[in-house]
């Protein structure tokens, strides 16, 4: 009886301990869906400019959003700030985040935002094979199928654009180089993430990658002062609201609740992109579409799950 009476006690603890999370949690939650929210226009806003050069939206999208962080600074102690160590690295970053800049918004100028997002979306999986290959991480054999359906996925959104539409095909691979691209700028984040916090990190790389962004325009003879009022601001909106706004809400979030939770949030953002690109820019996706949009956010579920399961085990230990 009194084994009983003790199980019946550990059970409510437990189930109370688990509302209490839940309604500690609800704050946060209400913030992240903001956050989301604000960032799934980020594609529809790029699709409204029409035809701005890739090079130039990527580059005042990155060079306002670090003028917008760099007040953020004063708070900061620069002398803790390992500035040797983490040089190359945030170097290394600013490359990788244009080029996913560049890549990712040149293929929503050339497929579908539904297309564009999904396969974008499937940057966890590019980030699992990387941890292997330069990290020396071992995520274990249960890895592969999860990696073989989101490539399956993947395979499902492009097979139909193989002959269809060249430019389709071409779009949708942009879109598979910014995801690659991606994961190898949140390999570099992660090693650098414990040398430098990230206000100051984030101003940095965002304008690295505005430089890097920069010295492309000048090499290629892209103008890019001269632009309509309009395009002008799209441009500032698009800074504000999903690059400042929307990212600010997501790091904010990442430090209150687990950021498997962040993470799996951010899914809900390629179908956002998708329902607005249906309302706005009548893209009705295909059947094919679903399917493979199913399978990747299974595939990426199943990373962020494992993950979170990793975290928790090497806490126990």
């Amino acid at each position: 009886m009194n084994f009983m009476n003790s199980y019946y006690e550990r059970i409510i603890r437990l189930a109370c301990n688990s509302l209490r999370s839940y309604i500690g949690y609800m704050p946060v939650t209400f913030a992240l869906i903001i956050g989301v929210f604000i960032i799934s226009w980020s594609s529809i806003i790029i699709r409204l400019m029409g035809d701005v050069d890739p090079m130039i939206i990527s580059f005042y999208r990155l060079s306002i959003s670090a003028i917008i962080l760099m007040p953020l600074w004063k708070n900061t102690d620069f002398k803790k700030i390992h500035w040797h160590s983490s040089g190359k690295l945030m170097l290394l970053a600013g490359f990788f985040l244009a080029l996913h800049f560049y890549t990712w918004i040149t293929s929503l100028q050339l497929t579908t935002v539904g297309n564009s997002i999904f396969l974008e979306s499937t940057h966890p999986l590019f980030g699992l094979l990387f941890s292997v290959l330069f990290l020396k991480e071992k995520p274990g054999l249960r890895f592969i199928p999860v990696i073989f359906l989101g490539l399956s996925g993947m395979f499902i959104i492009v097979f139909r654009d193989i002959n269809l539409d060249p430019d389709l095909l071409s779009g949708d691979l942009y879109a598979v180089a910014g995801a690659i691209f991606v994961a190898a700028y949140l390999i570099a984040a992660r090693k650098t993430g414990k040398n430098i916090p990230l206000i100051p990190y984030l101003t940095l790389v965002y304008g690295i990658a505005a430089v890097f962004l920069l010295i492309a325009m000048l090499l290629k003879n892209i103008c890019f002062w001269s632009l309509p009022l309009q395009t002008w601001l799209w441009l500032l909106l698009l800074a504000l609201g999903p690059s400042f706004i929307g990212h600010s809400i997501l790091n904010w979030a990442s430090r209150k609740i687990p950021v498997y939770y962040v993470n799996t949030a951010l899914l809900s953002e390629a179908v956002l992109a998708t329902v607005f690109a249906a309302l706005i820019l009548q893209e009705i996706p295909g059947f094919n579409f679903y399917i493979g949009a199913v399978l990747i956010i299974i595939a990426v579920i199943r990373i962020f799950r494992q993950r979170k399961v990793n975290e928790i085990n090497t806490l126990k230990g």
